[in-house]
């Protein structure tokens, strides 16, 4: 998993240290973040003595402090950087939905600063209003990261809760997000954060079915992606449930889906539906069927593969979203004879986020608890 965390992360490192530096500069900057990162690896995580030491200063309030200050540090930097200025339009696609809907117009129509159309569902969209009231949903990522630290810290304790949040902000990734106000790992910061205060309160399909499928919906309704990390986890105790639960599962999350959709349907259906870029048609057309099989029947190994262990189910699901990525690139690589352009924008590397916080559970859910 350590591999992966710094193989995500010099993607971006490459990326755009290419774009100011000769390709020997890249290079040599690519080699300088590895050693960095393997240095801060070995202290953080491999040491006991040097963990020990973290266990008796970091308590449970000077970590939120550390936490809040360097979040507040980010929120000025990225309030400095013009957004319009930004080749990014992740923020202005939320940011301008939000204002059609304020406005009377119809959301789905609004088009970002650079022309193009928001793909993010209804309840991501939505979740992002009060970030809109005080003028930068970019800031959505405070929050993500906060219920990232609080979830992880009350089921694996402050020391990992800590160490784990290092990690993401240590990331060029995580820096990169934040700085073009990009909502996508934020995402899945918060589905994680979900994930894991359902571990704690004990919300699973074996007791509490039809919460899990509504929370299942709702997650849905945020984009497709996005529910990935919750069928890994639950998938082992959905095959043991009876057929007519099995069944009221996937109808509840159904209709919790379809629910969030139906005022925007019954506004205006041709354009949710008909229009050559809506939200369904930007978030799925770079996948193909084949594609989507191959990913679902390896989640379903490793889903069965991770039973009760939430190292093993971190493990898996990071590998998932991982290979949905690599395998739509290559694909798409393949057929369009691409294969050189990978730092181009018809490729966009951020997808791989997706799968950063679960890399980083993983790496420190493998640790002892303090």
């Amino acid at each position: 998993m350590i591999l992966l965390y710094f193989l995500v992360n010099l993607l971006f490192v490459m990326k755009y240290s290419m774009r100011v530096l000769p390709i020997e500069g890249a290079l040599a900057c690519c080699a300088v973040y590895v050693s960095i990162g393997l240095m801060c690896y070995y202290l953080f995580l491999n040491r006991e003595k040097f963990n020990s030491r973290i266990h008796i200063t970091i308590k449970k309030h000077s970590a939120l402090i550390i936490i809040l200050a360097i979040l507040t540090v980010l929120s000025v930097i990225q309030s400095l950087i013009d957004p319009y200025s930004l080749q990014v339009d992740r923020w202005s696609a939320i940011h301008n939905f939000l204002s059609n809907l304020l406005n009377g117009n119809y959301p789905y129509a609004a088009q970002t600063h650079l022309g193009g159309y928001g793909s993010p569902f209804p309840v991501w969209q939505l979740v992002h209003l009060p970030f809109y009231l005080i003028g930068n949903v970019g800031l959505s990522f405070v929050v993500g990261t906060l219920l990232f630290y609080d979830s992880l810290r009350r089921v694996a304790g402050v020391r990992k809760a800590f160490l784990a949040v290092l990690m993401l902000i240590s990331s060029p990734a995580y820096l990169y997000e934040v700085m073009v106000r990009s909502d996508l790992l934020t995402n899945f910061l918060v589905v994680a954060a979900l994930i894991f205060y359902m571990y704690l309160y004990k919300i699973t399909p074996q007791n509490r079915w039809s919460l899990v499928a509504v929370i299942g919906g709702l997650v849905l309704a945020t984009r497709f992606s996005a529910v990935i990390p919750l069928c890994i986890c639950f998938f082992p105790q959905f095959i043991k449930l009876h057929w007519k639960q099995q069944m009221g599962m996937l109808l509840v999350a159904a209709l919790t889906f379809v629910l969030v959709f139906l005022p925007f349907v019954l506004w205006n259906g041709d354009m949710i539906f008909f229009f050559e870029y809506n939200p369904f048609v930007l978030q799925t057309r770079q996948g193909h069927i084949i594609d989507f099989i191959l990913v679902a029947s390896v989640g379903i190994i490793l889903a069965l593969y991770c039973r009760d262990s939430l190292s093993r189910y971190t493990s898996a699901t990071a590998i998932v979203l991982l290979l949905l990525v690599i395998i739509t690139f290559v694909h798409n690589m393949w057929v369009d004879n691409t294969w050189n352009q990978l730092f181009e924008s018809r490729y966009d590397i951020t997808y791989f986020n997706m799968s950063l916080p679960f890399i980083i559970l993983s790496l420190v859910l493998t640790r002892p608890r303090h």
